[in-house]
């Protein structure tokens, strides 16, 4: 009986402990790319999907949702440009490149045309509109 209990505290002692759920973290601070997604009214694009790839690669880099502000963050690790999906489950959505060196240092991003020039044709389509309105409305009224 002796020699069970001697045995068995043996293996015990050369058992090693086991740490397979165990979790840990290290907390650092770099310098990350932060992109922020908002409609036209300023509203954040809150807790949607995204997918974020470097160029030529069809693996994503970075999965994951939009925080509460419609901010996404990430550290590139490497220089190139990196494609960023953002498409929500009612089908709004946006898909853009920006060019980023391994430091995380954005070169200017390339919006589309559109984009950039929206508030310019829409202004066009106003004035357009109102003319075209008028010279309805003075034409009606000769006749």
């Amino acid at each position: 009986m002796k020699a069970i209990r001697f045995l068995i505290v043996a293996l015990l002692c050369l058992a090693r402990p086991s740490a397979a759920h165990d979790l840990q973290y290290t907390v650092s601070s770099a310098q990350a790319v932060v992109v922020k997604l908002f409609y036209v009214d300023n509203t954040p694009f809150t807790f949607e999907g995204y997918e974020i790839f470097h160029a030529g690669e069809k693996l994503p880099y970075q999965v994951g949702r939009t925080d509460s502000q419609g901010r996404i963050a990430f550290l590139p690790d490497r220089a190139g440009d990196w494609r960023i999906k953002a498409i929500s489950e009612d089908g709004h959505g946006l898909d853009f490149t920006l060019k980023s060196d391994a430091a995380a240092q954005v070169a200017s991003p390339d919006k589309p045309a559109y984009e950039r020039y929206s508030r310019i044709v829409v202004g066009i389509a106003v004035i357009l509109g109102l003319f075209g309105f008028l010279s309805l409305y003075v034409r009606e009224k000769k006749s």
